[in-house]
């Protein structure tokens, strides 16, 4: 595994929510469901599995060996969707600590398993353990405070976000800089509190901004989307707001959201908040270009910030 001690960077694999979304119109966010890597120093950590993952697996396979955790929020499809396609666990030698939820009605290995068999795959997770990568998994609860990677130097805190089934938020805190992912998360009328503690003072804020307000009210003429666990980029900025946090990033863009749509709802989150992105496909942040001021004023260009590698050994 390569990498520099001391790195603290992210890069999306994966952008949208609920269903794959590749074509024409979206080009610039990306099309493929949610999956980030993670880098702190020679530690890999992957934030969900949906079909980003796949070209996550062939890059990081080019490094050799892999070891990595995996932090999962949910088992709705869009997250987990991508692991049967995902090249590193068929290969022996390879290692995945593997964290979700306790509680979410059945375990994460079980749902990997059910995604994982006839009529649904021709390769069940049982044989892949058997002939491939080795996957030990961690059933964790809401609340939980723990320390991953093989030196057990990065903190992971989770917390219940508002969202159908339940669903996880995590916190990542590692050489003094700290990222929250909170996607599938509803904080409307207001901010969810359990959220606000969990974001207080982050560097970096990825934040769920799936429908507009108009779709999210019902005044588009489509029906509302109250209590469907999605929010807006008006409450994204609302939370980053409430958290105090430097940097903001919408994320889980909807399947039926064109490019110039989404560039919109950035716009209106930026109103509010102005140090917010938007998610895209390729997309690398280095948390320690962070001052203790402020964040970078990211843009869609390599800054100290940002980049637009397609490099994943260390990114």
């Amino acid at each position: 595994m390569t990498g520099m001690a001391g790195t603290f960077r992210l890069k999306f694999w994966g952008t949208r929510g609920s269903i794959p979304s590749p074509g024409s119109g979206t080009l610039k966010y990306g099309g493929n469901t949610s999956c980030l890597e993670v880098r702190c120093g020679n530690e890999l950590i992957i934030i969900d599995a949906g079909t980003g993952i796949r070209g996550l697996g062939i890059e990081i396979l080019k490094a050799g060996p892999v070891k990595a955790s995996m932090l999962f929020s949910h088992m709705h499809w869009d997250h987990i969707q991508g692991i049967p396609f995902f090249q590193p666990v068929y290969v022996p030698g390879n290692e995945f600590k593997i964290y979700g939820g306790r509680d979410w009605g059945a375990n994460l290995e079980s749902a990997l398993k059910c995604q994982m068999q006839s009529p649904n795959f021709p390769v069940t997770l049982e044989a892949v353990n058997e002939v491939g990568a080795r996957m030990e998994y961690v059933d964790i609860d809401a609340g939980t405070i723990f320390q991953i990677g093989y030196t057990d130097s990065i903190t992971i805190t989770s917390v219940e976000l508002n969202h159908p089934n339940k669903a996880f938020g995590f916190r990542i805190d590692y050489g003094g800089r700290s990222l929250v992912y909170a996607t599938d998360t509803e904080n409307l009328p207001e901010t969810d509190g359990k959220l606000a503690e969990l974001a207080s003072g982050a560097d970096l804020l990825i934040h769920d901004a799936q429908y507009t307000n108009e779709e999210y009210y019902g005044l588009d003429g489509g029906g509302n989307k109250i209590n469907w666990g999605h929010s807006t980029p008006e409450a994204a900025a609302a939370a980053a707001i409430a958290s105090d946090v430097k940097q903001l990033v919408l994320f889980h863009h909807d399947p039926y959201h064109k490019d110039d749509l989404v560039d919109q709802m950035l716009q209106e989150s930026s109103a509010i908040f102005p140090n917010t992105i938007a998610a895209s496909e390729g997309m690398v942040i280095d948390l320690h270009a962070f001052t203790e001021q402020a964040a970078p004023n990211l843009k869609e260009t390599d800054t100290p910030g940002l980049g637009r590698s397609s490099t994943s050994a260390g990114l």
